[in-house]
């Protein structure tokens, strides 16, 4: 008798700390819907953590930026970091992980831009890049996806915000957003926006 009430005690301390993370679970990425491009978010700049565009003319959006329950520590939904290289540039990659409108389903596709840095790349240059149209032909740099296997491809991206500030040696926050499009031959993004509060924890190089 005694071992049953102290497994329905231990069943009951189960549950509640299952309901206790789960509740604890907090969301920082607001999605206001674009009453001109369906499946798409609107275009902002107020840190709404969120990258929106279409592929192939289907939906497609990054992961929440959740933070708490069961998986305790934040997720993000875009990480930037800085491959170093034995010749004259470095790469800095931004990587989006997110998933179809219509899937269902959560992380199951990812996008980055590859871009080509010199090796003395600060902040300071990352924040120069705020108002400025780049091509991303292969000279600056490419973008790579997850549609379809993975795969090389070039566009255009328009930085609204880059702003960059140092934390620590290596790690920095600040803010980024604005417009791009890309072209995988077999797949075209486009009308691409994004939208991102920078924290220390997701930009290192």
């Amino acid at each position: 008798m005694l071992h049953q009430n102290r497994s329905k005690y231990l069943q009951l301390i189960i549950l509640i700390s299952i309901i206790f993370l789960a509740g604890c679970r907090a969301d920082y990425t607001n999605y206001y819907p674009d009453g001109e491009n369906e499946g798409l978010s609107i275009f902002s700049d107020k840190g709404n953590n969120l990258l929106t565009c279409y592929v192939n003319g289907r939906g497609w959006r990054t992961n929440s930026r959740t933070t708490g329950g069961f998986s305790g520590g934040t997720r993000y939904e875009l990480y930037i970091y800085r491959t170093l290289s034995a010749g004259p540039t470095d790469t800095l990659f931004f990587m989006w992980d997110g998933y179809f409108n219509d899937s269902g389903s959560i992380g199951n596709n990812s996008f980055s831009l590859a871009l080509k840095v010199p090796k003395s790349f600060s902040h300071k240059d990352f924040s120069a890049l705020n108002g400025k149209r780049m091509a991303i032909d292969g000279n600056s740099g490419y973008f790579t996806s997850s549609f379809r296997g993975t795969s090389t491809g070039f566009g255009n991206i328009y930085f609204h915000k880059a702003l960059l500030d140092s934390v620590s040696t290596g790690f920095y926050q600040g803010q980024m957003s604005g417009l791009f499009d890309a072209d995988f031959n077999t797949v075209k993004i486009t009308r691409g926006r994004f939208d991102h509060i920078l924290d220390a924890q997701q930009v290192v190089w």
